[in-house]
């Protein structure tokens, strides 16, 4: 994290060794609580995605304490994970508005409570042998809380970042949220692998995952005071001084109700650009050690250890494809990004498969980076598909949409197809037609802006691609 925090100061203006005017001063008061702002704004990831990577890591032992270890249990499992997923609309209508009208970090302290009150929760449920049905029934609630909260975290930080960022610089600053998702993966499948290789099974089984979840509650705790640090955006501050002097009829009504009416092609791209990242992320990262442990028949410890190996690949690498759109251009970095995806994947798979560590490490790594790096140029090309007035708002409905379909579901679509078709590549298979069929139209209808002031974004009032 220190070395995120650097690179957040590198991208505002060195402090002088001048005596300061009392402007001055102020000047450099208000860039240290921006930079301040940024970093405990790109920490937040880390939470979100310790969540929903900690619970995935660990489905087949919940499958055993929740569900019962039937034959068709990992699926439930697996199911009660989209299920958190589909309550992320609802959650992104809610606290997008709330984002778009009570500010970006009022919006992020409330989500960060909820997701501590869902991960505790989890910890402490008791398992099926001891309360029966009810088991599933309270982890399927908390998944659905988790769900809610989230739908504020991902879109209400890219969003900041991106708006809080330098001249030039929006790439870079808004990759950082990418990065700490993978820190959060990180953190879920390297804490998972230490307590898979510290305790004996069973007692993994019975009580050590508990402590994965207990873990995740406290991280959510600590953003709470971190959060209320934060200094609002000034897109946001300009929008509130328009509001009051009500110069924009757009801010009379609902944000959710503008970003419909007035931007519905940023809405589509950024659901198209969302459901690349969401099914390479949780295909090609995330599902990794369930793939590796259902095929490969590799114990959990092997299985977490390669995909922290690609957790890892994918932090090192997110800052620099961040840069790169910056100084090639959002569109030409996709581009790029799709035909590694196309020509890397299935192969990819069939090295995960193998039995030699070395070989399968290799195949964890090709997934990983343009994974990580198609979320990286994502971070900043989406937010720059909205004008401010409701960013957070239409963000939020496209970024949680594609979450949904091509996130959450597909470890159970990818179970699903290889326990119905006997084919171990079917995950590889259908993310590669995802990514096709959605990014086409994406290098065709996406605006690229990365090069524009984001006063020129925010003032965009057609959206025409660029």
């Amino acid at each position: 994290m220190s070395e995120c925090a650097g690179t957040l100061g590198a991208m505002t203006a060195s402090d002088s060794n001048h005596p300061a005017s009392p402007t001055q001063a102020d000047s450099r008061e208000r860039e240290r609580g921006r930079r301040r702002s940024m970093f405990v704004a790109a920490f937040g990831t880390v939470v979100e995605w310790y969540d929903f990577s900690i619970f995935f890591y660990v489905a087949t032992t919940l499958t055993k304490e929740f569900f019962g270890d039937q034959t068709d249990s990992l699926l439930l499992t697996l199911g009660v994970g989209a299920a958190g997923f589909l309550f992320r609309p609802l959650g992104a209508m809610v606290f997008g508005h709330l984002g778009d009208r009570i500010g970006r970090r009022s919006t992020l302290i409330i989500s960060a409570v909820l997701m501590a009150i869902s991960m505790l929760g989890i910890a402490v449920i008791p398992n099926y042998d001891t309360i029966g049905i009810w088991a599933g029934v309270l982890m399927v609630a908390l998944r659905c809380l988790s769900g809610f909260s989230v739908g504020a975290e991902y879109t209400g930080i890219m969003v900041f970042l991106m708006e809080s960022a330098a001249p030039g610089r929006r790439g870079l600053a808004a990759s950082w949220a990418a990065a700490n998702s993978e820190v959060g993966a990180l953190l879920a499948v390297g804490s998972g692998a230490l307590l898979a290789n510290t305790l004996s099974p069973e007692a993994m089984d019975s009580w050590g995952w508990r402590l994965l979840f207990v873990l995740g509650a406290l991280l959510a705790i600590l953003m709470v005071p971190l959060r209320s640090m934060m200094e609002e955006t000034e897109t946001f501050k300009r929008l509130q001084k328009a509001e009051k002097e009500k110069k924009d009829v757009g801010l009379e009504r609902s944000p959710l109700i503008t970003a419909i009416l007035e931007q519905p092609r940023a809405i589509f791209v950024a659901f198209l650009i969302s459901s690349i990242g969401s099914v390479s992320y949780f295909l090609n990262i995330t599902y990794v050690p369930t793939y590796i442990e259902e095929v490969a028949k590799v114990p959990n410890s092997g299985s977490l250890a390669l995909g922290t190996v690609a957790a890892v690949v994918a932090i090192i690498v997110t800052p620099f494809f961040g840069l790169a759109s910056d100084k090639f251009g959002r569109k030409p970095a996709l581009a790029a990004l799709m035909v590694v995806f196309v020509f890397t994947t299935i192969p990819a798979y069939v090295l995960l498969s193998n039995q030699s560590a070395g070989i399968a490490i290799a195949g964890s790594a090709f997934l990983a980076i343009p994974a990580a790096g198609w979320s990286s140029v994502a971070a900043a090309m989406v937010p720059e598909q909205f004008t401010g007035t409701s960013r957070f708002s239409g963000m939020a409905i496209g970024y949680n949409v594609a979450t949904v379909l091509f996130g959450g579901l597909s470890p159970l679509i990818a179970t699903a197809l290889m326990s119905s078709t006997g084919i171990t590549l079917a995950p590889a298979i259908y993310a590669t037609i995802v990514i096709v069929v959605a990014g086409v139209p994406t290098l065709i209808l996406a605006r690229s802006m990365g090069k524009k002031t984001l006063a020129e974004v925010d003032a965009d009032k057609h959206l025409v691609p660029a």
